[in-house]
């Protein structure tokens, strides 16, 4: 009975041994698995919940902008005088100035009643010329800076102011105006006033004349 039951007890005890092998080996592969499970969770940064949303930086003093100071006003002159500079930025202007010490504009009902003086104005605001003479002042009026329909008004010295309706003649490049037999010329290249009376010519050389050069050209 000893011998038979031998075989059976090394069977059963081999059996045993390969099943705690099957066991060990199956924790030490589960132990294995849920390491590498762990380390992969591990590695794996968690996600942000909410992302910041990034502020608007204020301007640094160099970036703020600096308010431009304003441009100072142009003062205008109302007269030329000796020291006054005419146009001196080139612009086109609508009329000379009057000379200084010479009396204002006139206003209509004002040029209706005693006529113009030397500074124009009334229904001939724009002066398109002036000269000065030995004798006189002169200045050209128009009612517009175009020269088209002007007046000759000129002041001898001692004597009263004469206002006449004149042309222009382009042959002689000069404003022309008539008072019964009395001519007055001004020669728009050089100032020159001639003054002819029954006849007879004078003629007086400018020191200061001035256009305002919007004065047509026709022939």
């Amino acid at each position: 009975m000893s011998q038979s039951a031998s075989p059976r007890s090394r069977s059963a005890l081999i059996a045993l041994v390969i099943l705690v092998i099957t066991v060990v080996v199956g924790l030490a592969v589960w132990a294995l698995g849920g390491d590498d499970t762990e380390s992969s969770s591990a590695a794996t940064p968690p996600s942000r919940a909410t992302s910041a949303t990034p502020s608007t930086p204020f301007p640094s003093p160099s970036e703020a902008t600096t308010a431009s100071p304003s441009p100072s006003p142009t003062i205008t002159a109302e007269c030329e005088g000796p020291d006054t500079v005419f146009n001196e930025e080139g612009i086109e202007q609508d009329s000379l100035l009057p000379d200084c010490g010479v009396e204002k504009p006139v206003t209509v009902p004002q040029q209706k009643k005693s006529g113009l003086g030397l500074a124009c104005g009334g229904e001939y605001p724009v002066i398109l010329y002036k000269t000065t003479t030995s004798g006189a002042k002169t200045s050209i009026c128009g009612v517009d800076s175009s020269g088209a329909d002007f007046r000759l008004v000129t002041k001898p010295k001692g004597g009263a102011v004469v206002d006449l309706k004149g042309r222009y003649e382009p042959d002689l490049d000069a404003f022309v105006a008539d008072d019964g037999a009395t001519r007055y010329t001004v020669l728009a290249y050089d100032g020159t006033l001639q003054v002819t009376k029954n006849g007879k010519k004078t003629s007086q050389k400018a020191s200061d004349w001035i256009s305002l050069d919007n004065e047509p050209d026709t022939d």
